[in-house]
């Protein structure tokens, strides 16, 4: 097979002990990787200092630093046509911080795109239903899928530059989504590999955390977006059952009242389409 070569865009963001673990993984792989992308997203501990130190022990590393946090998006944007613009790739590896591939998971991926000529190939997947997003566990190698994580996908660089990368408009949530979406129309072919050759940390995403109420507000007002760039009745349909089932679920909640307020004003703001980061994760207020 022919040798190909590998950037990694990674996306990272006060945490600077798991984006080390991170890249060790990514020095394990047994498939070689050509250049290391990461970006800081304005983080406020010692991960900028800490990767400095990395970068001058491992010259395959590039670092980029925000100056704000604009979310995961924003960050793979960043990096991808940063990359484009100063790198020879055929592939870019998007990432996240708190997601451990297996050493053999970039080889895999290489032989399943190339050999079922696959755009973009991904590690999680899933087809939609009107009820909900069902996971895909594929029989064969490979599978068709409506969308994946994009966090440890495989995109060929035609991709990036036809298509464009993650919308930073987002800043977080469903990024994933919209991304395959617009591959997706454009002609590209989306697929998941057998088994799941990554392990991660879905690190704030417990049930009823904190991190939880943020996101709540983000993936209503985010999916509705989506929505009103792509309608369907289909979509509208699952739309208002997921944000229905979202809602009498945070019942239980012990903060149920202000897990609730957050997901409808997500969606009022997805109506009048509000974009970025309006927000704030760490206090849970509203930038005016």
């Amino acid at each position: 097979m022919k040798s190909f070569k590998i950037t990694v865009v990674m996306v990272t963001y006060n945490r600077t002990t798991i984006v080390n673990e991170a890249l060790d993984c990514l020095q394990n792989q047994s498939y070689p990787i050509e250049n290391i992308v990461v970006i800081d997203n304005a983080s406020t501990d010692s991960t900028k200092e800490d990767l400095l130190k990395r970068k001058e022990k491992d010259a395959r590393i590039v670092l980029l630093t925000r100056e704000a946090n604009g979310g995961y998006a924003a960050g793979l944007e960043m990096g991808i046509f940063w990359a484009l613009a100063n790198l020879e790739t055929d592939f870019f590896w998007m990432m996240d911080d708190d997601s451990y591939p297996q050493p053999t998971a970039l080889q895999l991926l290489i032989e399943g795109i190339i050999k079922y000529d696959y755009d973009m190939l991904g590690l999680t997947g899933f087809k939609m239903t009107l009820t909900t997003k069902k996971t895909v566990e594929p029989k064969n190698e490979v599978e068709n899928v409506d969308y994946i994580l994009i966090d440890n996908a495989l995109l060929k660089k035609e991709v990036a530059l036809n298509v464009g990368a993650p919308n930073p408009d987002f800043f977080m949530m469903c990024e994933d989504y919209d991304y395959c979406i617009r591959i997706r129309k454009s002609g590209y072919k989306i697929g998941v590999l057998k088994n799941n050759h990554v392990n991660r940390l879905h690190l704030g995403s417990q049930k009823y955390s904190r991190t939880t109420l943020w996101r709540g507000y983000y993936h209503a007002r985010n999916h509705l977006l989506i929505l009103q760039n792509n309608f369907s009745w289909f979509l509208m349909f699952h739309y208002l059952i997921i944000q229905v089932k979202y809602l009498l679920g945070s019942i239980l909640a012990p903060d149920r009242w202000l897990r609730i307020k957050l997901r409808l004003i997500g969606i009022y703001h997805g109506i009048i389409k509000v974009k970025g980061k309006t927000l704030l994760p760490d206090t849970l207020k509203f930038i005016k």
